[in-house]
């Protein structure tokens, strides 16, 4: 009996071929057992970093409420969080009349080429 157990059946070229393809194939499964987890690892990272990310920008609007109250000296603690009511809408003075002007202008302008487009 030889060093890989000589069988009268197999030679020993044909064990050493049948225990590489046996370890080819386990190195495979081996590899993508591997794989699998390195994907679920950066998945879990990704994830973690996105929840991190909340938590980043909570604490980074936090520091900027203290740096706003620091600077307005208090002030702005007392103002209110939203404004409720609509702000009025105010139009300048002459607005309108020039408004209403340009658009009797434009109208005329417009009527004329339709006349135009109609000889």
């Amino acid at each position: 009996m030889g060093l890989f157990g000589r069988t009268p059946e197999k030679p020993p070229k044909d064990l050493i071929n049948e225990w590489s393809q046996k370890i080819r194939r386990e190195m495979r499964v081996i590899d993508r057992q591997i794989r699998g987890k390195i994907q679920s690892e950066m998945l879990e990272d990704t994830f973690e970093s996105m929840e991190d990310g909340e938590e980043m920008e909570e604490a980074a609007e936090e520091e900027v409420d203290k740096i706003l109250f620091e600077i307005t000296a208090g002030a702005l603690g007392k103002a209110p969080s939203k404004v409720v009511d609509a702000l009025p809408e105010m139009e300048p003075p002459g607005a309108t009349a020039a408004s209403e002007d340009e658009s009797e202008e434009d109208i005329e302008a417009m009527q004329s080429r339709l006349a135009a487009l109609r000889s």
